[in-house]
């Protein structure tokens, strides 16, 4: 009689109510990269009641996600656009212009030729600004556009990068991308041999 009697404890009954919306904000969630969605995905977080963990998006967080996907900042044409508007292999045999094109000698300058009369340094910027860290000082300072606009070099652009590294990617990148309906002919720029350049001039139509 000196030990109390274990009394019976009846085992609790735990319940977890878990709302629907779960698997739904879940879903939208791993979706929340495409651009038309951000601010519908938000919203409807904010009703399962998750919204303190995932805040509103502004219009810069949806520029820092463009440029985290391209690694380009949105001033410049995106890898996609180059690739999407530049001509096949097989097109540019089409063109006259591709004609027994060479790439030339690797160097941290490229020569553009076959451009639109309508096209100007912006344009140009816009394209291979791509290929510069404008962050620092000696890259900018290197972004050289020289345009022809006038005389037998009308049309042709002499663009100088960074470095060869640079170069070599804009080149493999740039050329036969249609500008203005035209497409270009990039290759690296050949400075010690300026009458060849001239002779080229006066080949294009």
């Amino acid at each position: 009689d000196v030990f109390e009697q274990p009394q019976h404890i009846g085992h609790k009954k735990i319940e977890f109510h878990i709302t629907t919306d779960i698997p739904a904000v879940l879903q939208i969630n791993s979706e929340r990269e495409e651009k038309n969605d951000l601010y519908a995905t938000t919203e409807e977080m904010n009703n399962a009641g998750f919204g303190k963990i995932f805040p509103t998006p502004t219009s810069n967080d949806t520029m820092e996600l463009e440029e985290e996907n391209d690694e380009i900042p949105s001033e410049f044409i995106s890898r996609r656009e180059l690739e999407k508007n530049r001509l096949s292999r097989e097109e540019m045999e089409k063109f006259s212009v591709f004609k027994n094109y060479e790439a030339g000698d690797p160097n941290c300058r490229i020569y553009v030729k076959n451009l639109a009369k309508q096209v100007q340094e912006k344009d140009l910027k816009f394209i291979f600004g791509r290929y510069v860290d404008f962050q620092s000082e000696m890259e900018r300072n290197m972004f050289d556009i020289r345009l022809m606009k006038e005389g037998r070099m009308k049309g042709q652009a002499f663009i100088g990068l960074p470095n060869e590294k640079a170069a070599a990617k804009a080149l493999k990148e740039a050329n036969g991308y249609v500008l203005f309906e035209k497409p270009m002919v990039v290759q690296f720029a050949r400075s010690a041999r300026p009458k060849q350049d001239s002779s080229e001039g006066k080949r294009k139509k």
